[in-house]
């Protein structure tokens, strides 16, 4: 008897090339669709019916529209209030997408979960680990340092040995150019390519306590200038603040005074850190006393750093080997040992 899967299925090239190829590697492959949203779930929803119709596959769609907004939704707009900025992914694919698909392929009695991702997995001394791809522009294992190792002892990526340009091409061979002529998706999925400011006025309303103008000051407290509402501006942003010239820049957000703290760029540069929300290898010879690599942006098109990690009484500190700038509370720092994925945790 084959083994059954349970794949994630977007409705995008990289899923559906993914059903493909599980196919062809002889498992049983059962697509399911997370109804996430509204307006910009349909087309997808609909491509990804299709594809299973034409493979003839089993599909289920999962309504957690309801879960979505309470969890995802709701941590992106109280982050942005709170003066962090957000990884919805990250926190989406550990209360969200994998919770669900776990949850239908133990219903189902199926052995695996499979996702369009472009990273691998891999087990060591009982543990399991997130690899990178092999594709360096399209690696995705920054979003998925969270997941438990029950998730990781059931995951496969079919994509992870593959580079896009392969997966592309390899959709077209096989007659499936409508699959290869599709547009990546970028970004956050509920946002559909509209600014964040925008989507949350529209979510919190306009008259929101939050957006109402406040003050900018510099590090000695002195008012510089207003501004249109914190929410609407981040770390390092320069354009648009009022009062703030001369190469200076936000620096930090004060959501309490609902006040930007504007600063030198010089001021944004660190060489430590704690973390004090993470998750690390319970293998402490993979970065016990030795350099780890560093990610704080999610592709390897943004370079990452050489430092060390190691706990401290408020946390884990993370020191880099030279400085860094505009690290931004909110967003998620990664720590690989070579291509291996050994922990991660939110600044």
């Amino acid at each position: 008897m084959n083994k059954r899967v349970i794949l994630g299925m977007s409705g995008g090239m990289d899923s559906s090339m993914s059903a493909v190829l599980l196919l062809r590697q002889g498992y049983e492959v059962i697509g399911a669709t997370l109804q996430t949203h509204t307006e910009a779930d349909d087309k997808n929803i609909l491509d990804a019916q299709k594809l299973a119709q034409s493979l003839n596959i089993e599909h289920h769609l999962i309504d957690c529209r309801d879960d979505f907004k309470k969890e995802v939704i709701h941590y992106f707009a109280d982050e942005y209030l709170n003066g962090r900025t957000p990884n919805p992914c990250v926190y989406c694919n550990q209360t969200i997408k994998w919770k669900y698909l776990l949850e239908l392929a133990t219903k189902l009695n199926c052995d695996y979960i499979a996702t369009g991702h472009y990273v691998r997995v891999i087990q060591e001394n009982n543990h399991f680990y997130i690899q990178k791809g092999i594709d360096s522009n399209k690696d995705q294992s920054y979003f998925l340092w969270n997941l438990s190792q029950e998730v990781l002892s059931k995951a496969i990526f079919p994509l992870g040995q593959l580079k896009k340009s392969e997966v592309r091409d390899l959709a077209s061979e096989l007659g499936y150019q409508n699959i290869a002529d599709k547009k990546e998706s970028m970004g956050v999925c509920f946002l559909a390519g509209t600014d964040y400011r925008e989507y949350l006025k529209k979510l919190l309303k306009e008259d929101h306590p939050s957006f109402q103008p406040g003050p900018v000051l510099d590090l000695n407290n002195k008012t510089l200038g207003h501004h249109d509402g914190f929410p609407f501006y981040t770390i390092g942003q320069r354009r648009g603040i009022e009062g703030v010239a001369n190469g200076k820049c936000v620096v930090k957000i004060d959501p309490v005074k609902k006040a930007l703290i504007a600063g030198s760029r010089d001021d944004l540069y660190t060489n430590n850190l704690v973390l004090k929300e993470y998750s690390l290898t319970p293998n402490s010879t993979l970065w016990q006393d030795r350099e780890v690599f560093i990610r704080v942006r999610g592709y390897d098109s943004v370079p990452g750093y050489q430092g060390t990690i190691a706990f401290c009484n408020e946390g884990l500190d993370v020191q880099f080997n030279e400085n860094v700038w505009a690290v931004t509370p909110g967003q998620s720092i990664v720590f690989y040992q070579d291509d291996k994925l050994i922990g991660g945790g939110i600044l």
